[in-house]
């Protein structure tokens, strides 16, 4: 009995069919957590961006479509042609027209930083879209009804309404991302923008030639809808969003580390680290963090050291590693809080600021008529007689309702209806294939327009990243400044090849010699930001680069009034549309004058750099 029952509480011996069961599913449990290991890894390793970070890149995104539309300004000359032919305008009125333009843009920009730091950025942009549609749509409208024929005055109002409008929109979309971004991430947000900005006239004379070649009138009307409505959309998309509480630790750490070596006077090297960690890119963003904290007079006579703790030269701390400053200004070896008064009798600020005129003037010269120079090649090549402008702006609608309304009446003649519809048919022909030719010099305006376009946008990029390793490679952030002369000689060649004769004799040709305008002009607003922060501090850096970017509105005017006046006077009297039949002679010593400008430029930049800089030591520091 005993031992029924204790059979019977013994648990049955496992079969061997049991064994395998067990076995089988103890392997497949273990390779199964095998493979849940890794994944379960892979996603602590990518990580989701969190929802703060989420609403950072979709407002840089918005900021990234303003400024693909902000930058339309670049594209004045992918129609000036053809808006000087439906109005009767000379060259000179032409220019002013541009002119105009680029004013809006520049003077302006200043004025709307202040704006934005008070109301914000939706107001600014929501301004920017009403204005610009309204200037290029009355362009438009002005180019198809010819409205104030020989007259420059309303389309220079229009045109200067889309520079003030564009400079709305993409001031505030900067100033956004300048304020949302902290530290390496602000200089990398805010040159995406600058990119897109930089990259807008290619897109808008690319679209141009794809969906309205040789025609102007709806061309314009692209850009005024077209740019409306990228603004109103990034006015949805576009907030300035405060930084977490981890990214303001990180950024103060940072901050603290570097404030703390200068007040230790720990050695050069390492200080002149320090100095390299503020980058091109994020220097130059600090151009639209405008600051209401007190008058630009009050702290100019901040003390030294502080002024040391602020700048950016390498910084220099308190133990006697300062060099001795170079003649000329005693404190040009150091970086400065100062604007206003103080700023302009700067000699080094003088300097510079001759220096963007001299280029950018240059720059603006090609950029705002490289549609004239295009044009005037094109014809001169081909052959093309100047012609008469048609009164309906070079339209070929109104062509096709003359010919049907044509045969409509030759029809009712009766016996005559069919030879007179052979002469309207014909008649039709011959005005397609007088438009013909415009469709093409307007695809060749595309093509040189969106070269200077890429040309300036990488300019932009290109300089950022070779000032920072140029730095890195030498130790010393002050040695930043020996990038102007790249940029001036390349301002000189760009030049040179155009005074040349027989040199830029064709539309060919012209293409490479507008990309490297578009670089060096991009270049050098790349560059010119950070030496002025660098020179004179971060304390009233908006403001003194607001002082510095009023340059190209000096040297613009004249250099365009210059490319006008002479290219007028190689116009015939009896020419009905105002074009010149002589070829690149027809501008050629406006370049020889801009030839000797950047000429001066390089010598002016050779100066600026031994003055703050003097020869670099290449070598990499520990």
């Amino acid at each position: 009995m005993a031992s029924n029952v204790d059979s019977s509480l013994t648990p049955p011996r496992p079969t061997s069919r049991t064994r395998r069961a067990l076995s089988s599913r103890h392997s497949a449990s273990s390779s199964s957590g095998l493979h849940h290991q890794p994944q379960q890894e892979s996603r602590r390793r990518f990580k989701m961006p969190s929802k703060h970070t989420q609403r950072k890149l979709l407002s840089l995104a918005g900021s990234v479509l303003v400024a693909l539309s902000a930058g339309s300004n670049y594209a004045f000359s992918s129609f000036a042609p053809q808006l000087q032919e439906s109005l009767h305008l000379t060259s000179t009125q032409l220019n002013v027209v541009g002119v105009l333009g680029n004013m809006g843009v520049y003077l302006s920009g200043v004025l709307w930083g202040r704006w934005v730091d008070k109301r914000g950025p939706k107001v600014a942009i929501l301004i920017g879209a009403a204005v610009v549609l309204c200037g290029y749509g009355g362009l438009s409208l002005t180019y198809t009804h010819s409205y104030w024929q020989r007259s420059a005055v309303l389309p220079a109002v229009l045109n200067l309404m889309t520079g003030v409008g564009n400079s709305a929109a993409f001031t505030a979309a900067m100033n956004a991302q300048a304020k949302t971004w902290l530290g390496s991430q602000r200089g990398s947000a805010t040159a995406t923008v600058l990119a897109g900005f930089g990259l807008s006239a290619f897109m808008y004379s690319t679209l141009s030639h794809e969906l309205f070649p040789g025609n102007t009138g709806d061309y314009l009307m692209l850009l005024a809808f077209g740019s409306s409505l990228s603004f109103l959309v990034g006015a949805v998309l576009i907030q300035i969003i405060a930084p977490s509480p981890a990214e303001e630790a990180d950024a103060s750490a940072v901050d603290d580390a570097e404030d703390g070596a200068l007040e230790e006077g720990i050695n050069r090297p390492t200080l002149a680290s320090v100095g390299r960690r503020r980058t091109s890119s994020d220097l130059s963003a600090r151009a639209y963090l405008h600051s209401d904290d007190g008058s630009p007079d009050e702290d100019e006579g901040a003390d030294d050291g502080d002024a040391e703790r602020r700048g950016l030269l390498g910084g220099r701390g308190r133990t006697g590693a300062t060099p001795k400053p170079s003649s000329g200004d005693t404190d040009s070896q150091q970086p400065l809080d100062i604007t206003g008064r103080k700023l302009i009798k700067h000699h080094d600020f003088q300097l510079l600021f001759l220096i963007m005129c001299l280029i950018s003037g240059s720059g603006l010269l090609l950029i705002n008529n490289v549609g004239t120079v295009t044009r005037t090649l094109y014809e001169y090549n081909h052959g093309i007689a100047p012609k008469p402008p048609s009164s309906s702006g070079g339209s070929a609608l109104a062509d096709l309702e003359e010919a049907a309304a044509a045969i409509d009446r030759v029809q009712a003649l009766g016996q005559t209806a069919k030879r007179a519809a052979s002469v309207a048919v014909d008649s039709f022909a011959e005005a397609l294939r007088k438009h013909e030719p415009n469709a093409m010099i307007q695809q060749e305006q595309a093509h040189q327009v969106s070269a200077i376009s890429l040309g300036n946008a990488s300019g932009r990029i290109l300089i950022g990243f070779l000032s920072d390793v140029f730095v890195s490679y030498v130790g010393s952030a002050r040695q930043r400044v020996w990038l102007l002369l790249p940029v001036t000689l390349l301002a000189f060649s760009s030049q040179v090849v155009f005074a040349l004769p027989n040199t830029i004799d064709n539309v060919t040709v012209l293409l490479p010699a507008s990309f490297a305008t578009g670089l060096m002009y991009g270049g050098l607003f790349g560059i010119a930001p950070c030496l002025t922060f660098e020179i004179w501090g971060l304390k009233y850096a908006a403001l003194n680069w607001g002082l510095a970017s009023l340059a190209p509105v000096f040297s613009g005017n004249i250099f365009n009034l210059l490319f006008g006046t002479i290219f007028d006077r190689h116009v015939p009297e009896t020419s009905p549309s105002h074009q010149c039949p002589d070829g690149e002679e027809c501008y050629r010593a406006a370049f020889e004058i801009t030839a000797v400008a950047t000429a001066l430029s390089v010598f002016l930049a050779i100066t600026l750099i031994f003055r703050r800089a003097g020869l670099p030591t290449l070598r990499r520091q520990r």
